[in-house]
């Protein structure tokens, strides 16, 4: 991806004037930028107008920082200690929809909207662009608009599906009040079914300026995240066959090494054959951080979920004791600590060689009297004590690993448990865990389900992914469950029914007067 990034930055601030005045006479010429009448001409104004749509992928609102905190921090595996109200009010499920902080989100991820709707309009009458490399360029148009919707919806609920540009003045204030999350999903499903048909399996085999490129969406990716909208509705016999899809098609495997999925070496992160999708982020020391706002050269492009969960910089958030507790529970056929754990919580642990954080000696930085002390290393510099605001690591959207234990799910909840349990093993393999998939392929599906729980807590924590296993397995609705979850995270005590969303924000109400709350205002 990063020979394809080069292109983002321009086309980013040239489409970033799509929307259209409504009169003439409120119309001004910027005589740096190219109107979008002017702008969609050739091929490469095509594939630039594409590369802008993944810029937004690395801004605040979306992977920069807000949703992967939005994520982790409603579920039971970290806590928020921040200074920031904002922080701690939506982890705590408390966050007033007057809180101006909850516009960065929907900001985000509606400049990722605008920009596939200009793509999918404009794209299509092109006349000099290759035949097969336009179906590319819909195809990821259309997957990213359904990961915008896919986000904006398992967040927000009732979000205005805005399909197409602006063409005046009523169009501006589109309405919610007749969408819910079914509605949305719906679009999402559609879009990637769309995406599927046009997207090739890799890049490497391509005829156009995209050939081998890196970290543009594939059919695999689209197969995945479709897979992923059943599985979260429930439907796990419509989901199976997405799954099955990206497992046959041969083209992701496990990387032998779970440490290295969280790696910010360039090295290192391509060689990675696990990622399906992920937002790239880059070491640069560049001025201008990617906060949001036009994009330029200077952009420094890094990730600040970084300094957000590193100890040594914002230190927001923490582990909590349940996960904690809860990836310690088995050990590998050699007796020590599973490997995923090391890659994901920051503790002393001499017997197996970790006495260092930030690239110091534990004891020196912290003092006797710490070795029972845990913090977040999971996408952070507690390695090499690297600057966090130059942090590197290209952010998980969609891996292999996940994708097998959804895949496992389904299998098991459509009554094939004993090829679930192979999925299983297959990901426990990797971490040298012991072979119990005759074990697991023996529970009733109330008892794998159990145990499948604990396979993902081990395998995708502080990934975004835990929050919406809570909900879709029915535990906020659950009051032993709850129970659990309270006990697990104090932050679950202020949890009320209809706060599994965050609010939609106050400032969009107010400008927008067809705009309704979700069940959290």
């Amino acid at each position: 991806m990063k020979n394809k990034f080069s292109k983002i930055f321009l086309s980013a601030l040239l489409l970033l004037v799509g929307l259209n005045a409504c009169k003439d006479n409120l119309e001004i010429t910027d005589p740096n930028r190219l109107s979008s009448t002017e702008f969609y001409a050739n091929q490469d104004q095509a594939v630039a107008a594409v590369d802008a749509i993944y810029n937004a992928l690395i801004i605040d609102g979306m992977y920069q920082r807000i949703t992967p905190i939005y994520n982790d921090g409603r579920g039971d595996e970290i806590s928020s200690r921040s200074p920031w109200p904002f922080m701690t009010g939506f982890s705590a499920f408390t966050v007033p929809a007057t809180d101006g902080a909850l516009e960065i989100f929907w900001a985000g991820h509606y400049i990722m909207v605008s920009r596939a709707n200009q793509v999918l309009e404009n794209v299509p009458g092109i006349e000099s662009v290759d035949a097969d490399l336009k179906e590319r360029l819909l195809g990821q148009a259309y997957f990213l608009r359904a990961l915008a919707y896919f986000n904006l919806a398992n967040v927000q609920d009732k979000v205005p599906l805005i399909l197409e540009t602006p063409k005046g003045a009523e169009a501006f204030y589109p309405s919610n009040a007749e969408v819910n999350l079914t509605t949305v999903y719906a679009q999402v499903k559609s879009d990637l079914e769309q995406a599927i048909s046009r997207l090739p399996l890799t890049y490497n085999n391509v005829t156009g300026p995209d050939q081998g490129q890196e970290g543009r969406a594939t059919k695999g990716a689209a197969q995945s995240l479709l897979g992923t909208v059943y599985l979260y509705e429930g439907d796990y016999a419509a989901a199976l066959p997405h799954f099955q899809a990206v497992v046959n098609s041969n083209q992701y495997t496990l990387a032998p090494n779970y440490a290295d999925l969280f790696s910010q070496d360039p090295a290192v992160e391509r060689n990675n054959t696990e990622r399906i999708f992920w937002a790239e982020f880059t070491t640069s020391a560049n001025s201008d951080f990617n906060w949001g706002g036009d994009p330029n050269q200077n952009w420094r492009q890094f990730l600040a979920l970084t300094p957000t969960y590193s100890q040594g910089d914002f230190f927001d958030f923490y582990p909590t004791a349940f996960l904690y507790n809860e990836m310690r529970k088995e050990k590998t056929v050699d007796n020590k600590l599973d490997p995923r754990y090391h890659a994901t919580i920051l503790s002393y642990e001499p017997t197996e060689g970790y006495t260092t954080a930030y690239g110091q000696d534990w004891l020196t930085r912290y003092g006797p009297g710490s070795e029972g002390n845990y913090y977040i290393k999971k996408y952070t510099n507690a390695v090499g004590g690297t600057d966090a605001f130059t942090a590197g690591f290209n952010y998980h959207v969609i891996r292999y690993a996940d994708v097998l234990l959804m895949y496992a799910e389904c299998l098991a909840n459509t009554g094939k448990i004993g090829d679930a349990a192979k999925l299983v093993q297959q990901v426990r393999n990797r971490a040298n865990l012991p072979n119990r998939e005759a074990e697991f392929a023996a529970l009733s599906l109330a008892d794998f389900m159990k145990q499948l729980e604990h396979e993902r807590i081990m395998e995708v924590p502080i990934e975004g992914k835990r929050w919406y296993d809570i909900k879709r397995w029915g535990f906020l609705n659950d009051p032993a469950k709850l129970a659990e979850l309270k006990a697990h995270d104090f932050e679950f005590n202020t949890f009320a029914a209809g706060k599994d969303f965050i609010p939609i924000a106050q400032t969009e109400l107010d400008r927008n007067p067809n705009l309704v709350g979700n069940s959290a205002n």
